[in-house]
């Protein structure tokens, strides 16, 4: 009985060791706790008025904390504005928080589709991606017929 507390003692302070350094790295199968990792996704309008991407492809680890930032600098009006959709990321992620400007929805068991900008502005949400793939990312303009991009958020 003499060792059980030094050792209680010990694994406490690996333990706390171990949260400290998962903090800083994303492990592949492991949820790992808060602060998410800030991912950026610029749509800004090309020459012809298409829209063009910042990054066209993002690489993410199962049970990584993220929060994705989806950003319109360009978006003056419903005509200008853009329109991003990853439906097979949203639907294989453990969505928690979806934020635009300082209002915050917690997501607890839900899902929501797209996001839109019709001004310019900023949105975010923050996510644990819970299978690994390659998810595809739809980003068009309101222009009829649409002007299209794509990437990808790639999850091992």
């Amino acid at each position: 009985m003499r060792h059980a507390l030094p050792k209680a003692a010990l694994f406490a302070l690996s333990a706390l060791a171990a949260g400290t350094a998962s903090a800083l790295a994303q492990e592949p199968g492991v949820i790992a706790a808060p602060p998410p990792v800030d991912i950026f996704l610029e749509v800004t309008t090309g020459p012809n008025g298409e829209p063009v991407l910042s990054e066209d492809e993002f690489e993410l680890v199962t049970g990584g904390y993220y929060r994705f930032n989806f950003v319109c600098p360009d978006a003056v009006d419903d005509a200008t504005g853009f329109h991003f959709e990853a439906e097979e990321l949203l639907a294989n992620s453990h969505l928690r928080v979806v934020s635009v400007n300082d209002i915050e929805i917690y997501m607890q068991g839900m899902s929501f589709r797209a996001i839109e900008c019709d001004e310019q502005g900023a949105a975010r949400f923050s996510f644990h991606p819970m299978r690994s793939g390659v998810y595809d990312i739809y980003v068009r303009d309101h222009s009829d017929p649409a002007q299209e991009v794509f990437g990808r958020f790639v999850v091992e």
